[in-house]
């Protein structure tokens, strides 16, 4: 059973199971990247995330899918979106996003058991991450420089060195 607002997971196998309900933001993403990297310590390698309930996606969430990507890819596995709306699959395309990453409309078993999951993961991982999520984006799409350039300048200036 899937929360009803927020980030829900469950584990199978190698499998971390997400699924995403209301927005997926730099709100909800620390939580679900940490959770998701002590995953892949623990042995899982690959990452579904339902987005069947997401509304929408911002930035820092579209940049920390990139990261689990690579971070999947590195622990022999991947990461695949079931589930993407028409309208969330045009944000990924906005920013590149949906170029790297695989995406499915293979619904998520009915059977397994979903646990909400805490959003924090506290205030100054969670600016580390809205930086590399950034970082990322910028990386896999050059055109995001001019979108990002300032807010990541920013955000460097105010994170501790």
């Amino acid at each position: 059973m899937k929360s009803k607002s927020g980030i829900s997971v469950a584990c199978t196998g190698k499998a971390v199971l997400i699924a995403v309900e209301g927005l997926g933001s730099m709100n909800n993403s620390n939580g679900m990247y940490s959770f998701i990297s002590k995953g892949f310590s623990s042995g899982f390698s690959e990452v579904f995330i339902d987005l069947e309930s997401c509304d929408g996606m911002d930035s820092t969430f579209m940049g920390t899918l990139l990261l689990i990507h690579e971070e999947a890819v590195q622990a022999g596995g991947g990461l695949v979106l079931a589930n993407v709306s028409p309208y969330n699959v045009s944000k990924l395309e906005e920013l590149g996003v949906a170029h790297f990453l695989k995406m499915s409309k293979a619904p998520i078993s009915e059977d397994i058991i979903f646990e909400p999951l805490p959003a924090s993961g506290g205030s100054s991982g969670r600016m580390s991450l809205v930086l590399r999520a950034h970082e990322e984006l910028v990386e896999k799409n050059e055109a995001n420089a001019k979108v990002f350039e300032s807010f990541i300048n920013a955000l460097k200036g105010s994170l501790p060195s």
